[in-house]
């Protein structure tokens, strides 16, 4: 818990130091676009003696080929286009990237290109190599500081998990707005034998949201991520909320009703998980600069990134690889978005 809150206290020492930017401004219809996407295994084809990527090398068991990742990428940037109707999000967070280069190589070597998207990325502990990003239109939002922050651990015999990704910017040029990237721990080892991995992530981020609000309680924070935990499992049920409840603590699931209507960003046998959420706090849900609301959250689940994966199973996300069969799809995961509308 010490570990916690030192880190904690950095980040807010951290950011102190940035004031808050709102400066009197005329009402607009402006939108701002905020999504994550959990991209699965954005490899390149170098080897990094560092981490496990022997998989995705040209000669590893996925034979990953600079076509195989070219047609990746190819792919990503399709998605990441439409999200934001053919010009992208003005802010999107990742996960499962494993370095800086191949965020460049997807924002410099594709359809991205003309979008200018801006990058915030750091290595992480994670042993296969996997990190958490954020890219971001400049013309959209001003970064004045990013900080990885690394997760606290069960016990020194656990493998690290990756960090937590944590920006603050301008936003639309006028309001300062805090925004976590994450991506927890797995259920690899089994649901409940890793449940207080994810305990121990959520609490770390509901402690960096405290810091925030303790120093100026009208800070507006999201945070967004792969948190391998349904809206309703304990780890999120402690430090969130639904739209629709009288707390004014802890951050508001955008994702429960979602959830609540059966709705999912991953599938597994048929079953939909809602693993891929955004949270935030109650400040950006006040109708008072930018805000945004409850149904404004939404899953993108266009037809074309649908499809048979599995003989016999319902249409899924189509992935990159099913097992050893090489697909050629786009992620096992389906990407979430919010909008930001501005109120004077």
């Amino acid at each position: 818990m010490k570990k916690m809150a030192l880190l904690a206290s950095f980040a807010f020492l951290f950011f102190a130091s940035c004031a808050d930017a709102q400066p009197p401004v005329k009402k607009t219809k402006e939108t701002i676009r905020i999504a994550f996407y959990n991209v699965e295994n954005l490899y390149d084809t170098k080897d990094d003696p560092k981490v496990k990527d022997e998989e995705f090398l040209p000669d590893g068991k996925n034979k990953w080929t600079e076509e195989r990742y070219k047609t990746k990428l190819d792919n990503l940037a399709k998605v990441i286009l439409a999200i934001g109707d053919g010009k992208g999000p003005a802010i999107l967070g990742m996960a499962e990237v494993e370095n800086k280069g191949v965020l460049e190589d997807l924002t410099q070597k594709t359809a991205l290109k003309e979008q200018q998207y801006g990058i915030v990325h750091y290595d992480s502990p994670d042993g296969r190599g996997i990190d958490v990003a954020m890219i971001y239109k400049k013309a959209k939002f001003q970064v004045l500081d990013s900080k990885s922050l690394t997760m606290p651990k069960l016990s020194d015999t656990l493998l690290p998990t990756r960090d937590v990704l944590l920006v603050k910017g301008i936003v639309g040029g006028r309001d300062t707005l805090y925004i976590m990237v994450n991506h927890w721990p797995s259920r690899r080892n089994g649901t409940t034998e890793s449940e207080q991995r994810r305990i121990v992530a959520a609490n770390f981020i509901k402690h960096i949201e405290d810091s925030l609000q303790k120093e100026n309680p009208n800070a507006q924070v999201l945070a967004m991520g792969d948190l391998n935990d349904e809206p309703t499992d304990e780890s999120l049920r402690g430090i969130t909320h639904a739209a629709d409840q009288t707390r004014q603590d802890g951050f508001v699931n955008m994702m429960w009703s979602l959830k609540k209507n059966g709705d999912g960003t991953h599938y597994y046998k048929g079953e939909k998980s809602m693993f891929d959420q955004i949270l935030v706090s109650p400040s950006l849900l006040r109708k008072r600069g930018y805000y945004t609301e409850e149904s404004n959250a939404r899953i993108f689940r266009p037809d074309w990134v649908m499809g048979e994966v599995y003989k016999g199973d319902p249409p899924s996300p189509m992935r990159t690889f099913a097992g050893s069969r090489y697909l050629g799809g786009y992620s096992d995961h389906l990407a979430v978005y919010i909008d930001l509308v501005f109120s004077k």
